[in-house]
């Protein structure tokens, strides 16, 4: 990995990346996030508000998620609704006590519930939001915010309001001296090394593929669809909780949190009979199973998804692929074959491998069908996503885009996505030279925002760019937006920052 490392007189700003699966944090000029937390959370609305009262859960009540006891860290738990101060983005819900980080969701508690602060790729939820950047600051990082100026992340299709949301959060509820919206498609392409590329993010709720030519993110050419790890784990989840022809039971897919013991069963393929939890089932809501549910199918994809890099997926010759041992948490254990394949290739063909009649999770269906967006009942292949985005663009930089995609995000850390995208895209357009460059530490597909944030928010030439709390104060909302990411590298300014970027670049290579 590429770092930077910050002289003393630089600002020690923070970085923070909420993504739609997990928020990072860190410190700028690190090459790593020291915070990587889930951006789902838990919450209880108690019957009655007592503010300050202090109440927790009965003792023996939660358990984290390794089951090693009670009770949850106070590091971990989160903060209650009302330790931000005002914030006007969201609302208070009078009586909802909020639970975040780690140990947040990942914690067991008798009526908890579990959202997602994250809708289309943007903070829709405020209160949650605050919630979890107040428990990174203060809890993970331990720093006091009026001493860090921030850079946040933001997707391309940004709105303001989400923007105007986040910028209250950090002025008003944090009290943080400045702040700055980077794009993601464009810090994306710079922890590449690139300031032109086509980024292609193939994340957890969406697939974006942004083009980035000489550090702005072109609007005109930015595509996106529903079509990532959540969608994949949704027809997994079904698969899987219903009998198939070589299976004849659906599997429980229990978490370690309601497994009393459990006693793995001597050959593959049989039907397990773990003890459960009794005292915590009945008290155990939907959402926070169908979270533990999507939690124990989220392993199986890492170790056992596959795509077939060199042609499609084809049921006659299934039976000759090869097949992977795999163990869930209630001591089920199974060869899986054409499964890890089958399922994957939905990134490649959803109109024949996405199946509709199986309900897709909620937060999918909102993204619809526009000129920069396909909605569910109309997704297309990953490569031709590339493809149309490109088309979108000039046709002086085309080529330029085409020798330079970047592939990051966390499902795009499927074994053998990289190379069947680069066979598609040569059949696609076989006149063409294509040339895909793919980071091969993991940490920098997954991380890929953070880290060219990480890289920019420490250079010298860039503290011209932050907005400042007085200036918010002064000017408002409109300071903000007049700086945000896609424009703010124009001009003499974002000519120097660049050039500082590309001598930071060949000084750590």
């Amino acid at each position: 990995m590429l770092t930077h490392n910050p002289s003393p007189d630089e600002v020690s700003a923070l970085v923070v990346d909420f993504g739609s699966h997990t928020t990072r944090a860190g410190y700028a000029g690190e090459d790593c996030p020291r915070v990587v937390c889930p951006s789902f959370y838990g919450y209880i609305d108690e019957p009655t508000p007592a503010a300050g009262s202090g109440s927790s859960a009965p003792e023996g009540e939660d358990v984290n998620m390794d089951g090693d006891g009670p009770g949850a860290n106070g590091a971990g738990a989160g903060v209650g609704a009302n330790a931000n101060g005002a914030l006007n983005g969201g609302g208070k819900r009078k009586g909802r006590k909020y639970y975040v980080g780690d140990d947040g969701v990942g914690v067991w508690r008798a009526g908890m519930e579990v959202d997602n602060f994250m809708l289309d790729g943007v903070v829709h939820d405020a209160e949650p939001a605050a919630n979890l950047l107040h428990h990174i600051l203060h809890d993970r990082l331990s720093v006091d915010p009026t001493e860090h100026p921030l850079m946040l992340t933001e997707p391309a299709w940004n709105t303001a309001k989400a923007r105007e949301i986040l910028a209250e959060m950090v002025f008003e509820g944090e009290k943080m001296p400045a702040m700055y919206f980077g794009s993601a498609g464009v810090l994306s392409a710079f922890a590449a090394g690139k300031p032109t590329a086509l980024v292609l993010d193939v994340g957890y709720n969406h697939s974006s593929a942004v083009p980035v030519v000489d550090g702005y993110a072109l609007r005109a050419g930015t595509m996106r669809q529903p079509l990532g790890g959540s969608l994949l784990t949704s027809q997994l989840h079904h698969h899987f909780t219903n009998p198939t022809p070589t299976r004849s039971f659906p599997l429980s897919l229990l978490p370690r949190q309601l497994i009393a013991k459990r006693d793995p069963t001597p050959e593959p393929s049989l039907q397990p009979r773990p003890i459960l939890r009794d005292d915590r089932a009945p008290h155990t809501t939907a959402s926070w199973n169908l979270w533990a549910q999507n939690s124990v199918i989220e392993p199986w994809k890492e170790a056992c998804a596959e795509v077939i890099s060199t042609r499609g997926f084809d049921f006659q010759t299934a039976k000759d692929l090869p097949q992977s041992l795999y163990e869930f948490p209630d001591g089920y254990h199974q060869y899986f074959g054409e499964e890890r394949f089958r399922f994957t290739e939905m990134l490649f063909d959803p109109k024949t491998y996405f199946k509709q009649s199986i309900e897709p999770p909620a937060p999918l269906r909102v993204t619809s069908t526009t000129e920069h967006s396909h909605s569910l009942k109309d997704l297309v292949p990953l490569h031709q996503l590339v493809h149309d985005s490109i088309m979108a663009c000039d046709v002086d930089i085309r080529a330029s885009l085409l020798q330079n995609i970047v592939v990051v995000g966390n499902t795009s850390l499927t074994r053998g996505l990289t190379e069947r995208l680069d066979v598609e895209l040569a059949l696609l357009m076989p006149s063409q030279k294509i040339k895909i460059h793919s980071p091969t530490i993991p940490f920098e597909k997954k991380y890929a925002p953070w880290l060219g944030g990480s890289v920019l928010a420490s250079l010298g030439t860039f503290h011209q760019l932050w907005v400042t709390k007085d200036e918010y104060e002064e000017h408002g909302m409109s300071i903000v937006h007049q700086r945000e990411w896609s424009g703010a590298i124009g001009g003499a300014s974002g000519t120097r920052i660049r050039s500082a970027f590309a001598r930071s670049m060949r000084r750590d290579t």
